[in-house]
């Protein structure tokens, strides 16, 4: 049983999960964000990882989304246009996208794996913690931040064409995300290698 607090936090986030925006997207994908908190361990049927698989979505526009802790596995995406979505510790493997676009989206702690990209369009999109893997890219239209990501996952790349800065306010925005990634890479190869020459010392 639920104390107030919880019901209460409960109600917000299946109204958040459920509500007008995703009544707006016709039925479709209208659960995918969902709150996992402990508090919550009676009702964990309601709030584990949603899983998409071996589905067909087509022909929509999903505006501001937040695609929380979600798999995408075996599903086509056609005519898909994903606007100021966020993409926060999901994973989306062996998924097929055509026509696709991502403007404006961000990803946070999730990953691409083993996907097939046909003809479409990455713009303006942040990568935070995340990888893009393994994948087959064809007629892309990509974002500098994005072919960063796609250049270090070993993905095959065709007929892609990348998009880079128009003026100097963005070159100088680019060129701070790329030295703030190196800082944080170099941040974590050394704290792993304190915590490794920590181990074999203790």
């Amino acid at each position: 049983m639920l104390d107030a607090n919880s019901q209460l936090l409960y109600s917000v986030f299946e109204l958040a999960t459920t509500g007008s925006k995703a009544h707006r997207l016709g039925g479709n994908m209208n659960t995918l964000t969902r709150f996992i908190n402990p508090v919550f361990e009676n009702n964990l049927d309601e709030t584990k990882y949603e899983i998409i698989e071996n589905e067909s979505i087509k022909s929509n526009i999903l505006e501001g989304l937040s695609i929380s802790g979600s798999l995408f596995s075996l599903t086509t995406f056609t005519d898909v246009t994903f606007k100021s979505c966020v993409f926060f510790a999901s994973r989306i493997e062996n998924c097929t996208f055509v026509n696709c676009n991502f403007i404006d989206c961000k990803f946070e702690f999730s990953h691409i794996a083993h996907s097939d990209f046909e003809s479409c369009n990455f713009e303006n999109c942040e990568w935070e913690f995340s990888s893009f893997k393994s994948s087959s890219l064809n007629h892309i239209k990509i974002d500098v931040k994005t072919q960063l990501e796609i250049n270090r996952g070993g993905n095959t790349q065709q007929n892609c064409l990348a998009i880079m800065p128009t003026n100097w306010l963005e070159a100088e925005a680019l060129q701070d995300a790329i030295d703030s990634r190196v800082e944080i890479e170099e941040g974590h190869n050394e704290w792993g290698t304190k915590l490794l020459n920590f181990l074999k010392a203790a």
